[in-house]
């Protein structure tokens, strides 16, 4: 009998607590979607038309969201996924996305398609943020069924990527109901007007926030963080802010013209940057680059986004400037003015002014190209220095330059460098 009562009296006791971590449970799956997302759709009748058209406009937006890219190893058959992209968690391998039916989407109905772009979630299970899928619910219906009718008309490919290889709990797909009930929120992302052309570009099929925000917990992407720049996740390098203080150096034209060839008098795109206009924004109708330059220039500094350089910041001589002058100055100028339609300039440039130096770092170790484009047809490339120069000497070096060109008081050092001799090369 006094068992019985203790066992009643704490029940009652923690009966509050469990009905309100319920009630907090309810609310947080609700904000998420609620049962929505999950329900996806089984067959479907709905037809999408395959004409010359609707395929060549399906191709063009494909394009603009870089699906080959992301779905495409090197040197494997494009859209065959396998591409491996490193988180904080693991290893995640994009999907087959060729008309396979047994590897591939080959027999998903259009409507299926759809609301895996749309929730991020498909037959397979839910899809792990990798995906921009908040990006693509945005997207309008026209313009997802011509993707989908392009992709139906690639060869199939059997082609099966490698399982993720990835650290629990993040290795269960059930885990991520959980992390989209902390930070999936639908709600706040409406529809964009197709007619506003350069906004639904840029957050919606071109999905630039995913590499150009700062990245909050669990990888997640919070609304100050938005633009605001940060370090892509898994391959280290640094993805500047992108609003009108940023890029007020650009016209319209100059920053729709870097869209498209990768260069302009005020820099050139490398690594990942490089090889999204090489995979990508290349393909940008000449309308379309304006009209997201034109957007991306009116965007106000986030919350988050760092403080910017002194860019009145200057250099006197020494070991740095020795450096500087013996390996730098030849292509990129005494002042850093670089060398129009050859070399880039350091005056200003992102490796100069960003709060971190690893964009620097990594193209004195190892060099890099711009993205080969009918702008920019032969591009000069920056030569690797990790076996000519010691840790020691890269950093004097690029602490001179970035004070000297960025008005960053940076301040690596040897151990620095040498940490970041392990960067990945892709």
């Amino acid at each position: 009998m006094k068992l019985r009562r203790i066992v009643f009296i704490s029940s009652m006791v923690l009966l509050p607590f469990a009905l309100a971590a319920l009630a907090v449970v309810g609310v947080l799956f609700a904000r998420q979607g609620g049962f929505a997302p999950y329900r996806v759709p089984q067959g479907g009748t709905r037809t999408v038309a395959n004409d010359a058209a609707t395929l060549a406009r399906g191709e063009y937006l494909a394009r603009v969201g870089d699906c080959q890219a992301c779905h495409t190893t090197r040197g494997g058959a494009p859209f065959a996924g396998g591409r491996a992209f490193a988180t904080g968690f693991g290893t995640l391998y994009s999907p087959n996305i060729t008309p396979d039916a047994q590897h591939g989407i080959g027999d998903w109905s259009a409507d299926e398609f759809v609301h895996a772009m749309r929730h991020g979630v498909s037959r397979r299970g839910v899809l792990y943020p990798v995906f921009p899928y908040a990006h693509f619910a945005r997207v309008s219906d026209a313009d997802l069924d011509a993707i989908y009718a392009y992709l139906r008309a690639q060869p199939a490919s059997a082609e099966e990527p490698p399982p993720n290889r990835l650290e629990a709990p993040a290795d269960s797909r059930r885990a991520l109901v959980a992390w989209r009930m902390l930070y999936e929120r639908p709600g706040q992302m409406p529809p964009l007007d197709p007619n506003d052309r350069g906004r639904y570009l840029v957050e919606g099929l071109g999905h630039c926030a995913m590499c150009h925000s700062a990245r909050g917990e669990r990888g997640s992407l919070p609304a100050q963080g938005h633009f605001a720049g940060g370090v892509i996740p898994g391959i280290g390098w640094y993805a500047p802010p992108l609003d009108r203080i940023q890029l007020e150096r650009y016209s319209d034209h100059d920053l729709a013209d870097y869209l498209r060839q990768g260069t302009s008098a005020h820099g050139s795109a490398y690594g990942p940057m490089a090889e999204v206009v090489y995979a990508s924004l290349r393909a940008l109708s000449a309308d379309d680059a304006l009209a997201m330059a034109q957007y991306l220039k009116q965007v106000e500094p986030a919350p988050l986004r760092p403080a910017p350089a002194d860019v009145h910041g200057d250099a006197v001589g020494g070991k740095g400037a020795d450096l500087y002058g013996d390996h730098c100055a030849d292509c990129h100028g005494k002042d850093g003015e670089g060398k129009p339609g050859a070399y880039p300039p350091l005056r200003n440039a992102v490796a100069m002014t960003a709060p971190d130096p690893i964009n620097a770092v990594r193209m004195v170790l190892y060099g890099g190209m711009p993205a080969s484009s009918t702008g920019n047809p032969q591009p000069h490339s920056m030569p690797p220095f990790a076996q000519q120069l010691e840790p020691e000497d890269i950093a004097e070096l690029l602490n001179y330059a970035r004070l000297r060109f960025g008005g960053r008081d940076s301040r690596l050092s040897a151990d620095d460098v040498r940490a970041m001799y392990g960067l990945v090369v892709d």
